[in-house]
């Protein structure tokens, strides 16, 4: 989404530009960066402290910068799809707090086939919280992938306690905005609408209308087929004539095709 946005700038003059941002709401992502607290503390048995960063749209250069030499793993959702990106170091550091040795020393290596399978366990309770962005559906376990698929938004959740780790979560779509269910006929029968009936006379000349003043009279004469119409909220609804019916101005709607034959004939009456 593009947004403009002042930036303050020396003196009082602000420049506008406009700036790419992410619409994923940021109480969204605090409901997956408690969940995902929550689900390690109970995992690590241990307590976890956690920061969030706000969702962003990264540059293609931030993306590439991302997903390098990172161990990403797709989450498939109902409403959208997220992938989980770690870093190789951030990676060995999430096994080592799980085996209870958060040591805080940055390690660049291939993990034991012990630490694979903590990391898979570990993405794999990441994953199950991330049903508020991702919707509900049947419960998959996450595929590892090559690199991130095309994301709209990307924020990251950094663990301060036990050790310090980085969890990058890009996500697919952003979220659509919730539909209620339309509303039925029966449902919108009680409203009050204000009616509008009005008379066509016909056609004038440009140089009768240009004469009009207040209290000209425009004749209405037998000869004329007076036709009018029917409008709600300025929408013409109805077509008929209009005319006289037991002492009444009266609008007789003219009747319209409709499958299995032609509308019956109404009128509406309209006091005098």
């Amino acid at each position: 989404m593009k947004c403009l946005t002042f930036v303050a700038e020396s003196g009082r003059v602000r420049s506008a530009r406009f700036e790419e941002r992410s619409l994923l709401p940021l109480p969204a992502a605090c409901v997956v960066a408690n969940a995902v607290r929550e689900a390690l503390a109970q995992l690590f048995g241990a307590a976890v402290e956690l920061r969030l960063f706000a969702p962003r749209i990264p540059s293609a250069a931030a993306w590439e910068a991302i997903a390098q030499r990172a161990r990403c793993y797709r989450v498939r959702g109902a409403a959208a799809d997220a992938t989980i990106v770690l870093r190789g170091s951030d990676a060995l550091a999430l096994a080592r707090c799980a085996f209870g040795e958060p040591d805080g020393t940055l390690e660049v290596r291939a993990p034991s086939p012990l630490e694979e399978r903590a990391i898979a366990r570990i993405v794999a309770t990441i994953a199950a919280s991330l049903t508020s962005i991702c919707g509900t559906g049947e419960p998959r376990l996450p595929e590892r992938v090559v690199s991130p698929p095309s994301a709209q938004t990307y924020f990251e959740l950094q663990l301060e306690r036990p050790g310090v780790v980085r969890v990058g979560i890009a996500v697919s779509r952003d979220p659509a905005s919730p539909r209620g269910r339309p509303l039925e006929l029966d449902e919108l029968a009680g409203v009050r609408l204000g009616v509008v009936a009005t008379l066509d006379l016909g056609v004038r000349t440009a140089a009768d209308l240009a004469a009009l003043v207040p209290g000209t009279f425009l004749p209405i004469t037998e000869a004329m087929e007076l036709r009018g119409r029917l409008s709600v909220g300025g929408r013409t609804v109805a077509r008929g004539r209009c005319g006289v019916r037991d002492g009444r101005y009266a609008l007789e709607i003219d009747p319209g095709p409709r499958a299995g034959g032609a509308a019956p004939r109404a009128e509406a009456d309209v006091e005098p």
